[in-house]
């Protein structure tokens, strides 16, 4: 019995995901026959060419041409009506669209930027022709989002995936996709789901194969579904319809069981971390502690095509760690979604097998997965990949850290090993804040660490958010003015700065205790039951207004105080960090930088 590993829209197009490549190749090591199916990226090769295009404007002329039309076609019917009769517009855009595909593969086309840019820009464009052909849904580069959220509610999720209007997938899978195999040859198709906008293509999918296929057995994966594990007693229909069960947190040993009692034809009930229906119930079996890391296997991206993402060379996730070493945060979920205590892989094997990846898939690009990694873990790893000679440029995520581990020479050892571009959950530079989202650091801390990082020649970028539960307004202030204070004007020890507002998702500390973060109520709306962000009310703190200026606000201020984000707000972060080993830092920052006059 062969298995299908499916990753579907919608995500970057950039690499691929690591949980399929880690699940083929810990189920090999089992015996099992394993495919993996990419069908993100290859609904971009798709979306992303001439004739799925003209077939979009098909589409808007027959919306357009409805003797009776919906509240949303006549929304927008002047705006449809003036694309489709833009013919001159819409040459330019079929006629650009492959070259633009092929500018961002093209060793030196991509590293032109005003001819990336142009690429770049022509890819939005024909998205939101796309878009418009399936409004009011929206696609772009990164995203997927339907009008009313449906993948939040059971009703909108079971409507949803069978909207062929609104849904551009469901004629993907029918038409396209799944013409890419025979479906006929496998016995399990497992699909991952890991953020809020695959719900709707990854159920699609489900649908469509449980309808053509009914021998198979569909498994669902990944962290969205776990984070419903207590709310599908009563959605007993998705099982009838769409999957058989759900694999809980991470998914090597029980797909492995899962095969195994599939293919003897023996009951569910001993697989661990399974929801399914047993007797007509939905049921879930006990769980299983997670295997430990040298029982994990090195990713395999053998089926993948490499050659679609949108790079010139390919640029391959990889993990040293699984979960969070700290797993303190309260506004964070990950400790919850690996359930599991935190392992970490020996740092000479790691070098090992970054060595053995780039050369069997011809790559020295990386991007490290890891929630965070340690100081410590990061000053072994560097080591080992310096002694072992391995050519490596990689990104990875890095925790600030209140002791004197992370010096200068850390910072050197890093950047010599390959590590080109680090990203720091900074959240705030407010001590208070600080304490209450338990970071284990302070702004003292954060300066330090990053002024030594810069001093390394590496590139720091910050995430932040404003809003957290009880912040006032000169506290954001104060973070504001940190970040101008290092801005690239500034001193220049931060290089690019990503912020966000605060969001309560399920299963974080806060969420768990909103009393203690003086949280009134959390907001459950009966026609939200599958939502896993909240609405709150507060007792004190800045209202969601006064916090939607403070953003509004500082997207200004990293305007004109990262003058290089005229550059990286077009990349990915797999295209910067490619950027970044071409240019150089210091170029990079030079190719916008206003010239300083000196007295």
């Amino acid at each position: 019995m062969k298995t299908a590993l499916v990753f579907p829209p919608q995500w970057y197009p950039s690499q691929p995901y690591l949980a399929l490549p880690t699940l083929k190749a810990y189920l090999e090591t089992k015996g099992h026959e394993v495919d993996q199916f990419d069908f993100n990226v290859e609904s971009y090769d798709l979306f992303l060419s001439r004739i799925y295009l003209e077939r979009c404007v098909e589409k808007i002329i027959s919306r357009l041409s409805k003797p009776v039309k919906s509240p949303e076609d006549l929304e927008v019917e002047p705006t449809h009506r003036q694309i489709v009769e833009d013919t001159r517009y819409l040459e330019t855009i079929f006629s650009e669209i492959n070259d633009a595909k092929e500018v961002l593969r093209d060793e030196e086309r991509f590293f032109q930027f005003d001819e990336y840019k142009k690429a770049y820009t022509t890819l939005k464009v024909a998205m939101q022709l796309i878009s418009y052909a399936h409004y009011p849904s929206k696609l772009d580069l990164d995203s997927f989002f339907m009008k009313g959220n449906p993948e939040e509610n059971l009703q909108g999720i079971l409507s949803a995936t069978q909207d062929a209007i609104k849904n551009p997938f469901l004629e993907l899978y029918e038409n396209d996709l799944l013409k890419n195999a025979d479906w006929n040859q496998y016995g399990l198709v497992g699909i991952s789901i890991i953020h809020a906008g695959q719900v709707i293509p990854g159920l699609t999918l489900a649908r469509v194969l449980r309808t053509r296929y009914p021998h198979l057995h569909i498994v669902i994966g990944g962290s969205v579904f776990a984070r419903h594990q207590d709310i599908l007693e009563d959605k007993k229909i998705l099982f009838d319809e769409m999957f058989h069960s759900i694999v809980l947190f991470e998914g090597e040993h029980p797909l492995d069981q899962l095969l195994n009692q599939l293919k003897d034809g023996k009951p569910l009930d001993t697989v661990p971390n399974l929801i399914y229906l047993k007797n007509g119930k939905v049921t879930r079996n006990s769980s299983a502690k997670a295997l430990s890391y040298d029982q994990l296997a090195s990713p395999n991206f053998d089926d993948l095509p490499l050659n679609k993402y949108l790079m010139p060379y390919p640029v391959l996730p990889y993990m040293a760690s699984r979960g969070c070493y700290w797993g303190k945060c309260t506004f964070c979920t990950h400790s919850f979604i690996y359930d599991s205590h935190y392992r970490k892989e020996n740092e000479e094997r790691v070098a090992e097998e970054l060595d053995y990846l780039g050369k069997k898939y011809k790559t020295k690009y990386f991007t490290f997965s890891d929630e965070a990694i340690s100081p410590s873990a990061f000053d072994r790893m560097s080591k080992a990949i310096l002694s072992q000679g391995v050519e490596m440029r990689a990104l990875g995520m890095l925790k600030f850290e209140s002791d004197s581990v992370e010096t200068v020479e850390l910072f050197e050892n890093m950047y010599k090993a390959g590590f080109l571009m680090l990203f720091f959950g900074l959240e705030s530079a407010n001590d208070r804040i600080l304490s209450i989202i338990e970071k284990g650091c302070d702004q003292a801390t954060e300066k330090r660490v990053l002024e030594n990082s810069s001093l390394a020649g590496i590139w720091n970028h910050l995430y932040l958010f404003f809003g957290f539960p009880t912040e006032e307004k000169h506290e954001a202030q104060e973070t504001i003015d940190f970040t101008v204070q290092h801005s690239e004007l500034g001193d220049g020890t931060i290089h690019s700065v990503g912020q966000s507002i605060f969001s309560l998702e399920k299963d974080s500390a806060i969420y768990h205790n909103p009393a203690k973060f003086q949280i009134n109520r959390i907001l459950r709306d009966p026609e939200r039951d599958m939502a896993i962000i909240f609405d709150y009310e507060i007792k004190k703190g800045m209202s969601k207004d006064e916090v939607l200026d403070v953003y509004e606000s500082f997207e200004k201020i990293i305007e004109s105080n990262f003058p290089s984000r005229s550059i990286w707000n077009y990349l990915s972060r797999e295209h910067f960090l490619l950027y970044l080993d071409h240019y150089g830092r210091e170029e990079i920052l030079n190719m916008t930088r206003p010239l300083v006059q000196h007295t």
